[in-house]
This record gives structure tokens, sequence and C-alpha cells, in this order.
């Protein structure tokens, strides 16, 4: 089961009933309960996946609208992979990649040996790959976006609310978002699409307000990259006898655009022209920045300066900076996607 943004709990019982895995992004309001998996987009190689499971798959159930992760896109295009697709909401529902069954109301069988072994041998998976990943990043001597990210996640406590942007923080809380219990009400929204990246200081703010209509008193952060931060600095800019929420707006600093350097622009045949066309380092002063506005500012350079920040909000609206490396990142992107792959032969 595929869930994307705002599958809901539709997608974890599904998966439950039939047990099926069940491979849920952040903002689909599915990565609850047992058989959801955290690092299933290591997984999904159909050539060189781990133990061959993603060459296994004949048929995925899309709830939501799945939108983060190229290897799964690439499943639904598969060929040999039948989709089946609950109808999503809202205005541009459609699908698209070649759907080949509608099922409004799905019904599934419930999980018999086959189905079990099938579920097991991908959440032993799993907990392989997460594992080695995790171990990965605490080898790294400087703090990494992963790290915040994880971070992050974790300080999200039951009834809370997380905003995270577009490009690498989302991405990156797909990998690390560890699935919570059922019923824990955790709330992610996420900017997706062409200008995700717009307004998101303002949108996090605004998402904090109602969210404490809902749940007064709860825990609100927001997680964003440098440039989307930037690119709505406005956002801080509040007017006499407006409200102000409880809100932490974490912000990962690599001085530029960090998802380029994952994509083929980022390969080393570019460099002499990458920076200036695509990591477009900015050299801006965060902590300037925020006094400007009177809001407060923190810059953490290592993961348990950001874990006491993360305990400790001082209420209001307040600034945690993140400095981390992006000269680095192809690199270690490279290292994490081969945790899912098998060795040659």
């Amino acid at each position: 089961v595929v869930a994307g943004d705002d599958a809901g709990a539709q997608a974890r019982r599904l998966a439950e009933g039939a047990g099926w895995p069940l491979l849920a992004e952040p903002s689909s309001g599915s990565r609850t309960g047992d058989l959801a998996l955290r690092c299933y987009r290591l997984l999904l190689d159909p050539e060189r996946g781990l133990d061959g499971l993603a060459a296994g798959i004949e048929r995925v159930v899309v709830v939501g609208k799945p939108t983060l992760s190229r290897p799964v896109t690439a499943l639904l295009a598969r060929a040999d992979v039948e989709v089946v697709s609950v109808p999503a909401r809202g205005v541009w529902a459609e699908r698209p990649y070649p759907v080949d069954l509608v099922a409004t109301h799905p019904t599934v069988p419930g999980p018999d040996t086959a189905g079990a072994e099938w579920l097991d041998a991908w959440q032993e998976a799993d907990r392989s790959v997460a594992r080695r990943l995790d171990a990965l990043l605490r080898a790294e001597p400087d703090l990494t976006p992963y790290d915040v990210v994880g971070a992050v996640s974790r300080a999200v406590p039951p009834e809370g609310l997380l905003v995270v942007g577009p490009s690498s923080p989302v991405r990156d809380l797909d990998l690390m978002a560890r699935p919570t219990p059922v019923g824990s009400r955790r709330k992610t929204v996420a900017s997706r699409g062409l200008s995700g990246i717009d307004g998101m200081v303002s949108t996090a703010i605004g998402v904090a307000l109602a969210r404490e209509v809902a749940h007064p008193g709860g825990r609100n952060l927001a997680l964003l990259g440098d440039v989307t931060f930037l690119h709505d600095a406005n956002g801080l800019v509040l007017g006499p006898g407006q409200p102000v929420p409880d809100l932490t707006i974490v912000v990962v600093n690599d001085d530029g655009g960090s998802i380029f350097t994952m994509l083929e622009q980022g390969a080393a045949e570019h460099a002499d022209r990458f920076e200036a066309l695509f990591g477009t380092p900015h050299g801006v002063d965060l902590a300037a920045l925020c006094a400007a506005t009177r809001t407060p500012h923190l810059r953490v350079t290592g993961l348990p300066e950001l874990e006491q920040a993360l305990a400790m909000p001082n209420g209001g609206l307040e600034v945690v900076e993140a400095v981390v490396r992006r000269d680095d990142r192809r690199d270690l992107d490279e290292r994490i996607r081969a945790l899912g792959r098998r060795e040659p032969g």
C-alpha cells in the first residue's frame, strides 16, 4: 500500500486488513502502527534492491497523492505492476500514471501464510536498513541534515504539529520519521508542488494558530530549508495586535539549495556552473535577519545543542538555525542509497 499526502487512516487500515507492507509519506497521516516502513524508498530498486523484494511486487494500492520519491514513481510506472487507485480527494484527483483498477470502496482478503511471509521479509529488511542508516549517521563527524530532521521528528509529541517545507526537508523526513502509535494524533502538513517554496513561514504561522484552536497548549514545530525560509522571511513581520503562535521554526542552513546536489545537475561534470545556477549560496546572517523583527534566534552546530533547544522552547515565535554542510551532501546520499542495495554477485 502506497500512502501519499492526505491518505489518512484508510491506508493503514487497508494494509492491516490484508497484511501488506505500508509505504507512507510523512504527510499522509498513515505512518502509524506496526506495518508502516521507515526506509521503504531504499528498498524499491527492482534490479539491486535488498533481497529482491521490489522485484516481487505484483500490485500496488495507492491512497492519497504520492509526490516525494523517484523510487515510488518508478514503481507505479512499472509495466509488471498492477496499480489499484483509491480515488484521491481534491480538485487535482487525477493520477499522473497508468491505473489498472479504480477501487472507490476497497475490500481486501484477510492475511494468509504467504502474505505473512511477504510482510515479514519487508519488515526485517526495513529494520536492517534503518539500523545501518542510524549507524552511518552516528559515525559522521558533523551535524547532517538527516540528524536535524530526525531530532525535529522526535520532538513532535502526541497531539503535536509539524509543518515541513519542500525540497530536501520533506524528503529527509520521509527517511527519518519513525512510525508513531495509532491514535497519537500527530499532524504533519507539507507544502508540495511547483510553488511549494512560496510563503512557507506565513503558512507555518497560520497552521500553528489554527492548530492551537483545535489543540490548545500543543507543541508546534516547522522545518524549513534556508532558501525556503529566506523566500518568506517577511512572514516574521507580524502586525500590531496580530496573534503570535507558540511555534519553533527550525531552519536547516546549508547556505544554498542542497536538493540539486543529489540530482543530475549535481554531477561532477557540471561543477563549473553548479554553484551559480543551482547551489545559489546566499551568505545571509540569519541571526541579524531575525533580530530585525525581534524574533528570538538560536544557532546550533551539533545534535546535543539542537535536542536541548527543541526540548526547551521559549514560547511564542522563535527560530532555531541548524548549520550543516552542503559540500558533502551528494556523497552522503550516495552512501545512504547504497544501504538498500544488494552487493553485485
